[in-house]
C-alpha cells in the first residue's frame, strides 16, 4: 500500500505523467487501487455486521419487553377484578364475552 501511494504520488507530481511513469505502471496503480476498494469496501461490509445484529437484537428486545407489558397488565387487572367482584362472577363474565364472539 505505501509502494502504491508513493508510486501515485510520483505520478500526481509529475509534469508529464504519460512521459515519466509507463503505462503497464499507470494500468498497475489503477488495479491496485480498485482492489483497495473493493477490500475497503468488504471490510466496511464486515464492520457493518455487528451493527445490524445489534440493531436487530434491539428490534426483538423491544417487540418482546411489550407484548410482556401487555400481558402483565391484562394479568393483573384480571386479579384486581378477582380481588374487586370475585373470581367465579369475573370467569362466568369472560366466558359470556367469549361465547358471545362465537355466536
Amino acid at each position: 500500500a505505501h509502494a502504491v501511494s508513493q508510486a501515485a504520488e510520483y505520478a500526481v507530481g509529475s509534469v508529464a505523467v504519460e512521459k515519466a511513469a509507463p503505462p503497464a505502471l499507470m494500468r498497475l496503480i489503477t488495479m491496485v487501487a480498485e482492489r483497495f476498494g473493493i477490500q475497503i469496501t468488504e471490510k466496511a461490509a464486515a464492520q457493518a455486521v455487528p451493527a445490524l445484529g445489534a440493531a436487530g437484537g434491539a428490534l426483538i428486545n423491544t417487540l418482546f419487553i411489550n407484548h410482556f407489558q401487555d400481558m402483565a397488565r391484562g394479568h393483573f387487572i384480571i386479579r384486581r377484578l378477582d380481588r374487586q367482584y370475585g373470581e367465579e362472577i369475573v370467569r362466568a363474565a369472560y366466558e359470556g364475552l367469549s361465547q358471545q364472539r362465537e355466536g
